[in-house]
């Protein structure tokens, strides 16, 4: 949960972006870090691929597209806002897989 706040130290989505086009930009920003606290629940849930190195990073794309399509829509951020949330949710999931795998010396669920 704790990688999940790690893009708010750097940049975070701020809600006054989504404010100034009449979306409720604390909710609409609690979305994107809900997604990234889910990305470590996904990650130790899933039983494919069986590799942690690719578990870990699909899990964070799987999670942040939906929120991601909420940046493109975004006028002032679009593909690159989105290519960040991804990539941001790519790196999460990694290092929540890696963590696991340090920590519980298992690839995944079934080993």
């Amino acid at each position: 949960m704790l990688l999940g706040w790690l893009p708010w130290f750097f940049h975070g989505p701020i809600p006054e972006k989504f404010n100034v086009l009449y979306i409720n930009g604390s909710l609409a920003v609690w979305a994107f870090y809900t997604a990234r606290m889910w990305i470590g629940t996904l990650v130790g849930l899933a039983v494919w691929p069986r590799a942690w190195w690719v578990r870990g990073p699909l899990a964070g794309l799987f999670m942040m597209l939906p929120v991601g399509f909420i940046s493109l829509a975004t006028p002032g951020c679009g593909p690159p806002c989105c290519g960040w949330n991804l990539t941001t949710g790519a790196g999460v999931g990694l290092g929540v897989a890696a963590l696991a795998r340090v920590l519980t010396g298992r690839s995944g669920p079934l080993d």
